[in-house]
């Protein structure tokens, strides 16, 4: 996991290839500025997604992991906190290949990161992510999806 201020994104761009592609579509669009949906940005190997969010509690967020795609969490609005657990610490849990992701409902949390706005967290497969812990009861955020390699 990284967290980081968007400012220094470009100095992770060695961590995969396609983060070059993420750094660049960051400096040419104001992301807080495009409208809700899905930004195909090369094929299915980095795509975005700005989503409307619902806040929920440290409770209700449940443990998520994905084994094929990477993702680069970026809040828009205010800051967003995010439950975190190794994978290898977790009970085996179902993985739908289609969605490439599974969850680990009443697993332990370890630990809790708040990411500010203006800021990114980077989740690779084997960091497990309760995410979207806010008090607000819905908010916007950017979520890159970068292909593992």
């Amino acid at each position: 996991m990284v967290l980081d201020v968007l400012d220094n994104f470009g100095k992770y761009a060695a961590l995969n290839p396609y983060f070059s592609l993420v750094d660049a579509f960051m400096r040419t669009h104001q992301l807080e500025e495009l409208a809700l949906g899905t930004y195909n940005i090369k094929g299915e190997d980095v795509v975005l997604k700005i989503e409307q969010a619902m806040g929920k509690s440290r409770t209700e967020a449940i443990l998520e992991s994905h084994c094929q795609m990477i993702d680069i969490q970026i809040p828009l609005q205010q800051e967003e906190t995010f439950g975190l657990a190794a994978t290898v610490s977790l009970p085996a849990a179902d993985y739908s290949a289609e969605k490439d992701i599974s969850f680990y409902p009443n697993s332990p949390v370890q630990n809790y990161v708040t990411c500010p706005r203006g800021g990114f967290v980077i989740f690779f497969p084997q960091d497990a992510h309760a995410p979207c812990i806010s008090e607000d009861a819905s908010f916007t955020k950017a979520i890159f999806k970068v292909r593992c390699v």
